[in-house]
């Protein structure tokens, strides 16, 4: 969900008069509408869902639920007066949440979160966990999965939490007061020196990887090979640092966290991710919004779907060695809308995932490529931020293998250039999944507010104020996933006066280890989960054998 800053100025709708009960909005929904809750506002999103600058699925992991939290930290006061325009009801008095009199909304289960997707059911083992948990309480009528809408009512009844409405209702009035301390004490605010700084840095690098590079193609000798090389080496270092500090910015971009200005914001992220970088900003947008929003979720959340190079969770491993034609051979993926086996490439590379972490994330730059370029060409709509981030992509390219590559004297000059400044971005890789990987990955359905699910699931890294520039507000994650539009120089105040505070108070852990410490935890989940998987496979031998 972010902000559209197209939509600043439109006159105040008058609020519908029309109000809906909890049941009717249920057989709505269970017919195939869009409809989402914000306070006591109905907002029918069915055609705007495709035009929504976060992407479709992050709409759709809140029909049927009170997504009042979500959307106020996501977008602008002037974005949030736009939706109104949406509203077609009130949702009635006796079915919406007031603490004061203790009355709660209870939340419905989204149909994605079931397995739906565009009408119909989107293969028959998406989801099948929750539909196994909601089909146990059902009546006889209705165990047989529908293939498509409508819906039986009774299956967008949320199964039991782990959690309370109460409890979850209370932390997120806190929350909502939290918000407003935040705003009041000048948070939002934006310091446009901050990237000044910033940007000097990022010329020294760009400045670093020129000068060493035209010194070794046109200065130094080939007669002197070794130091031509290390000319070349010291260039593709500074290149690689110069990768790993823009991606920053284009994060910060993508939140509409430097300007506060959506078309800006998006400008400046998609010259920076593409012409600069050779990534997609777009793609990334479609990604990580999802991923702010069901985080950790094993079946909803792309940043921890990796099958089959690595598993953070036993959910993400079949609980069958040998599963049966009507069963899963592993979990669905509602962003990626396919299985993710446990297939011959997963049963050999996860027993060793702990010992490969390191050696993959030196190369995951590379993975980047692939899923920017795939979601390009086969998912991205064809706006005018797909043809700008596209040109910038062939603008790329054409530098990168035509002015950089190409001079160099000989193969292995190249290959170990190429190595050499991939390899250096490698610290960004490890950044992006510490907050995230050891972290719990369980369901508390959609009971569990906003908050809480953050915090949960999001881990803090704790360096100096002097390395902040190093970690690029990625270390500060907890506060950054609660106010995901904040300015990130903004972020170590925040977190240090307002969110660990309010952790305290509301019974949350705040969980936050320094790097080498946190890296040691997400080894020993690797671990841990390599450790199920061989057990499965030995089993899976052994039954080949016939020896169980």
């Amino acid at each position: 969900m972010t902000t559209d800053d197209a939509a600043a100025s439109p006159p105040k709708p008058q609020l519908p008069r029309h109000v809906l009960t909890r049941a009717q909005l249920a057989q709505r929904i269970a017919q195939g509408e869009v409809l989402v809750v914000h306070r006591r506002l109905v907002y029918k999103l069915d055609n705007w869902i495709h035009h929504h600058p976060g992407g479709d699925t992050a709409i759709l992991h809140f029909v049927g639920r009170d997504a009042k939290d979500e959307i106020e930290v996501y977008h602008s006061d002037e974005t949030i007066a736009f939706m109104r325009r949406f509203a077609i009801a009130q949702l009635a008095e006796e079915d919406a949440t007031d603490l004061r009199v203790g009355r709660l909304f209870r939340p419905l289960m989204p149909p994605i979160q079931l397995g739906y997707r565009d009408g119909h059911l989107d293969h028959p083992h998406a989801q099948l966990a929750a539909w196994n948990a909601i089909s146990q309480k059902q009546s006889s009528d209705a165990k047989v999965r529908a293939q498509c809408f409508p819906l039986p009512v009774e299956m967008l009844e949320p199964p039991p939490s782990k959690t309370t409405l109460e409890r979850e209702a209370h932390i997120s009035r806190a929350f909502e007061e939290l918000h407003e301390r935040i705003k009041n004490a000048g948070m939002y605010t934006l310091h446009p020196w901050n990237y000044g700084r910033e940007c000097i840095r990022y010329v020294l690098f760009a400045i670093g990887a020129y000068v060493f590079f035209h010194l070794a193609h046109t200065t130094i000798p080939a007669s002197y090979g070794p130091w031509q090389a290390l000319s070349y080496m010291v260039s593709a270092v500074s290149l690689g640092a110069l990768w790993h500090q823009v991606a920053f910015t284009a994060h910060d971009a993508g939140h509409t966290g430097i300007t506060h200005i959506y078309w800006l914001d998006r400008l400046i992220g998609v010259i920076v991710a593409s012409y600069i970088g050779g990534l997609s900003l777009l793609w990334w947008c479609d990604n990580h919004d999802i991923h702010h929003l069901v985080t950790n979720h094993p079946e909803h959340d792309p940043d921890i779907q990796h099958m089959p190079i690595f598993a953070i969770s036993p959910s993400l491993i079949p609980s069958k060695a040998h599963p049966g034609k009507n069963e899963p051979a592993g979990l669905w993926s509602s962003y990626y809308r396919r299985i993710m086996p446990l297939d011959a490439v997963a049963r050999f590379l996860l027993p060793y995932q702990h010992k490969l972490f390191f050696v993959i994330m030196s190369v995951a730059r590379f993975n980047l490529y692939a899923l920017s370029y795939s979601f390009l060409l086969l998912r991205a709509r064809r706006d005018k931020w797909f043809y700008i981030e596209s040109l910038g992509l062939v603008c790329f390219w054409y530098w990168f293998l035509v002015h950089v590559l190409a001079p160099i004297p000989s193969w292995s000059l190249r290959i170990a250039y190429l190595l050499v400044s991939h390899i250096i971005t490698s610290p960004l890789h490890v950044q992006i999944v510490l907050s995230h990987f050891a972290q719990d990955t369980s369901d508390l359905g959609p009971q569990e507010c906003f908050a809480s699910r953050q915090i949960r699931t999001t881990m803090d890294v704790a360096c100096p104020k002097y390395l902040d520039f190093f970690h690029g507000g990625l270390h500060m994650q907890v506060a950054h996933h609660l106010f995901p539009r904040l300015p990130r120089h903004n972020l170590r105040e925040t977190r240090d006066r307002f969110v660990a505070p309010f952790c305290e108070e509301q019974g949350l852990v705040y969980d936050e280890m320094n790097f080498i410490s946190g890296n040691g935890k997400v080894v020993s989940r690797l671990e841990e989960i390599a450790t199920q998987v061989r057990v499965l496979c030995c089993v899976a031998r052994a039954q080949a054998e016939g020896k169980l």
